[in-house]
């Protein structure tokens, strides 16, 4: 099992230089005492770190002064985000979403085109041509291009399954890096979403960190010790066949009761949809079970609770310091908030206390920056 270091490798090899330049990055500008501060440095260790990236331009001086400690006029510090550009895309069954940002993420131009094939030579193309859109909208030198998409991503960026693609054993790597010049990282989307989540989001500072998706299926992510857990099986979906309901009904490899069967929107749909006699999308079901309606409201209990009993599986397993919950099916984490406490409360020892659950929304482009972040996981070529 590897373990990522979520800190981008573009800003140096690990060291006093790359935690000042991360430091910078977070948390900047920063004065030279609040930095030494933050990092355990004495002024002169601190001086000697920071004089070369001064001098090469990485970091800089800002116009703003200030009084400091000693009663002396200090400048802080700040590091030069726009060195670098990355462009991030996130591949769905339907769409290409894609970003292009500097070292900090932010987004300086951004784009989409729908899929009108699956056929990845067709896909690759596409993706090259979106990228090349965003450079003509904000022209600077790119140093990277990282695509996620849901599926299983092996080394070297071949796809070994990739559902809602309908791809195995696809080379994507080596088909994109055919229609453009450059480097290009493919990466599974949770781990871009965990990525991006961990060092800018809801988890940003949490060492120990679970993230779960609902929505098409239910997708999983994990930071321990403030690194990104993945292997080979990443991207196959392994925490949606977890039994949450030994009289639920089966999923397509016959498993009862299991996480996706319980908490996809499809299944929430067709649940509610037999209870009411009526075709209902997962948007009605919820506003029905608000208003008040019984079929719906069971319907949306029964999946809340299942989720609830995911997430006590999750933190007793991982020991995280917090989960974060997201995906186009969030909204089941509201509407169906007690039932959620109760499936929580009905695994979990009595005397243990409750992980800390916060639920998130994100748009695609925002998986696009996770996939720009996967791509600053690279070494520099």
């Amino acid at each position: 099992m590897d373990a990522t270091p979520v800190h981008p490798s573009w800003l140096g090899e690990p060291g006093s230089t790359r935690d000042v330049l991360y430091r910078l990055l977070v948390e900047g500008p920063l004065s030279r005492s609040a930095l030494a501060e933050r990092l355990g440095l004495s002024a002169a260790s601190l001086s000697r770190v920071t004089k070369p990236l001064l001098a090469s331009g990485e970091i800089r001086e800002t116009p703003d002064r200030h009084v400091g400690p000693t009663g002396r006029p200090t400048q802080p510090l700040e590091i030069d985000a726009d060195r670098h550009h990355f462009i991030g895309v996130k591949i769905t069954g339907t769409h290409v979403y894609a970003a292009l940002v500097n070292l900090r993420t932010d987004v300086l131009a951004s784009a989409q085109a729908p899929l009108e094939s699956t056929e990845p030579q067709r896909v690759a193309e596409l993706v090259a041509l979106t990228a090349k859109e965003l450079q003509e909208q904000h022209p600077v030198p790119v140093s990277g291009l990282g695509v996620c998409l849901g599926g299983q991503v092996l080394d070297g960026g071949e796809v070994g399954y990739a559902p809602f693609l309908h791809w195995e054993n696809v080379p994507f790597a080596r088909y994109l890096g055919g229609h453009t010049e450059i480097p290009v990282t493919v990466t599974n989307d949770l781990n871009a979403l965990t990525l991006i989540e961990h060092w800018q989001g809801a988890g940003q500072g949490v060492a120990n960190l679970v993230i779960l998706t609902i929505g098409a299926g239910v997708g999983y992510g994990l930071v321990i010790n403030n690194q990104l857990i993945h292997d080979a099986n990443a991207g196959l979906g392994q925490v949606g066949h977890t039994p949450l309901d030994a009289t639920g009904p089966t999923c397509d490899l016959g498993h009862r009761g299991c996480a996706n069967v319980m908490l996809s929107i499809r299944n929430i749909e067709t649940h509610a949809s037999v209870s009411l006699g009526r075709v209902v999308r997962y948007d009605e079901v919820l506003q029905l079970a608000e208003a008040g309606d019984p079929l719906a409201r069971a319907a949306v209990d029964q999946a809340g609770f299942a989720l609830g009993r995911l997430l006590t599986i999750a933190s007793g397993f991982a020991m995280p310091e917090k989960i974060i919950l997201t995906g186009e099916g969030v909204g089941l984490a509201y509407t169906a908030a007690d039932a959620v406490e109760a499936g929580r409360r009905q695994d979990r020892e009595r005397h243990a206390t409750a992980i800390p659950l916060e639920c998130i929304e994100v748009d695609d482009i925002y998986w696009a920056r996770g996939a720009a972040l996967a791509a600053m996981q690279q070494p520099q070529p």
